[in-house]
């Protein structure tokens, strides 16, 4: 049974064509929509506002000369353990505050207690952490003393 193709059966096909595309979608923004907001940071107007403050901050930071180096290494028990060293800190070693976060999924961040080991070396242990890439944020706890310092790392 072959029928010829006539104007009603085209005007069908594409109206059901671009319905098909519609429904997709509508399921596509929709999934987007709720899996990720598209955002990093938390208040990134506020950050905006407050940028003249962060280059000041950085610009402290270059005048007292503070460079970090961030490894890390998984340890015999499975835990992470990040090492951090310091240059240019003198006697006037910043107190840290470190924060640990996955590139992907915001709900893997966990902050870190840093320990002081001394002349400008510190260590944090992030406990069980799967493997891939993680991002390392240090800051100061003290905000006489600015210091900021972020890391990419690859955790094995």
């Amino acid at each position: 049974m072959n029928r010829p193709l006539t104007g009603r059966g085209v005007l069908f096909w594409l109206i059901g064509f671009f319905a098909f595309i519609f429904a997709v979608n509508i399921v596509f923004i929709a999934v987007s929509v709720d899996t990720f907001r598209g955002e990093d940071e938390q208040k990134p107007y506020l950050q905006g506002i407050e940028y003249n403050q962060t280059l000041a901050k950085r610009a402290e930071q270059a005048r007292l000369g503070w460079h970090a180096s961030i490894t890390a290494a998984r340890l015999v028990n499975g835990h992470v353990r990040l090492a951090i060293a310091i240059t240019g800190a003198g006697k006037a070693e910043p107190k840290l505050a470190a924060e640990l976060r996955h590139p992907a999924d915001e709900n893997r961040d966990r902050q870190l207690r840093v320990v002081d080991a001394g002349n400008g070396h510190y260590w944090a242990d992030a406990g069980t952490v799967r493997s891939g890439a993680w991002d390392v944020i240090l800051t100061s706890a003290d905000d006489k003393r600015p210091f900021e310092a972020t890391a990419r790392l690859w955790l094995p």
